[in-house]
């Protein structure tokens, strides 16, 4: 244990032995996050559109949709039934509204009132949707309350009045009440797709978490530099003909950049939950599941770099270009979405990818643990082939 914690010393002080270390440790990706996160708060932005399909098409349909209009939030689009399935099946379409046949005045005398909303996970403009349509349906059932109570109290006054005198009084007095009711019943019937391929962008949080990527991959894939070194200088020769087994020193210098990406990934959660309000710390077991595990693969992946290159200076070439490569294509820079689904499929084989799949879950999603260990396990799945064939690969000159 001595031997490994004395290796872990010596590879932490070779690679802040240059104050420019700390330039690529911590003060480029805060910099590229600041950047990132302040450019691009429209980036791929349009005005949200809420498709619609009015089965009903009956004055209460018609009073709702007149109010959803007034909204500045998203505009209002018809669509046919079954264009709206397929397009949502797809993923193409972000949200429908259904309304569907019974959506009368009567119905809602009756409490039976209801309305399908349809909307895509995890998109920015669902919750404003929810809300405006909620709101939407309180004034509704709001203004239908005042019309019972008046119609009501006239049929006290008139007990002969017949019904068609009660719906032509009901139709002038609607546009009168403009009554809203702050805890009206919720009336609508939310549907979260399936679609696998659903658009996760917040600017600033997955900025945050996309320069985590990008930048504490490059650190750990740091180890193939390192082991060229120890190779060109003699050092891992003359360490060897001690009693120091391969096993020791292998486990020490990947131990070594583990330690520094932690350290790293710590002091780049702190700054993106103080400046860009990243919800790093409140969901602490798996992100530390999943960034212990991101590490180790990108360590291992480094290792087994170090095993194939010849010197340092192609192992700091070749590993900015996977690094900024593999980052660039998980998405850590920009949403995969825009990426062709070609390029989507490929980015699966990169742990860079699975990483940022990750945090996005964590931080955006905020999905429940049992649905993020999978992402877990593939990182691990990850991190046990490739320090297997830093191994097997691993030469001493």
């Amino acid at each position: 244990m001595a031997k490994i914690i004395s290796i872990i010393k010596k590879e932490i002080k070779l690679n802040f032995s240059s104050p420019v270390s700390l330039i690529f440790f911590i003060v480029l990706p805060i910099l590229f996050t600041s950047i990132l996160a302040a450019s691009t708060g429209d980036f791929g932005s349009n005005p949200a559109v809420l498709n619609y399909v009015d089965q009903s098409e009956s004055s209460l349909s018609a009073s709702l949709l007149a109010d959803l209009r007034e909204n500045e939030i998203f505009e209002l689009k018809e669509i046919d039934v079954e264009t709206a399935r397929d397009a949502f099946a797809e993923g193409s379409m972000e949200a429908y509204l259904l309304i569907p046949e019974g959506f009368t005045r009567e119905t809602m005398r009756e409490g039976n009132l209801a309305v399908q909303l349809y909307l895509q996970p995890n998109r920015k403009s669902s919750q404003s949707i929810f809300q405006q349509l909620q709101l939407a349906l309180t004034k509704l059932t709001s203004v239908q309350a005042q019309v019972d109570t008046i119609l009501q109290a006239y049929q006290e006054l008139h007990p002969g009045v017949s019904t068609a005198e009660l719906d032509s009084l009901s139709e002038q007095l609607i546009p009168e009440i403009q009554l809203k009711v702050a805890n009206a019943p919720s009336r609508i019937t939310e549907i979260i797709s399936q679609a696998g391929d659903d658009v996760v962008y917040d600017p600033a949080i997955s900025s945050s978490a996309g320069q985590l990527i990008t930048w504490v991959f490059m650190t750990l894939i740091g180890v193939s530099g390192a082991m060229a070194f120890d190779r060109t200088q003699g050092t891992l020769k003359r360490l060897l003909t001690t009693p120091t087994p391969r096993l020791i020193y292998f486990s020490g210098t990947i131990l070594a950049y583990v330690i520094m990406g932690l350290v790293q990934i710590a002091l780049l959660m702190v700054f993106g939950a103080l400046v860009w309000k990243a919800p790093w710390i409140e969901r602490p077991l798996p992100t530390f599941l999943l960034m212990m595990a991101f590490s180790l693969a990108s360590a291992g992946l480094g290792a087994f770099m170090g095993s194939l290159v010849r010197t340092e200076s192609q192992a700091s070439g070749i590993g900015t270009t996977v690094g900024m490569t593999f980052a660039l294509l998980s998405g850590a820079w920009f949403p995969i979405e825009l990426f062709p689904k070609i390029m989507q499929n490929i980015a699966r084989i990169f742990p860079t990818y699975w990483g940022m799949q990750g945090l996005k879950d964590i931080l955006i999603s905020n999905k429940p643990f049992e649905q993020i260990l999978p992402t877990i396990l593939i990182l691990t799945g990850f991190a046990v082939v490739f320090l297997v064939l830093g191994m097997v690969f691993f030469k001493t000159e």
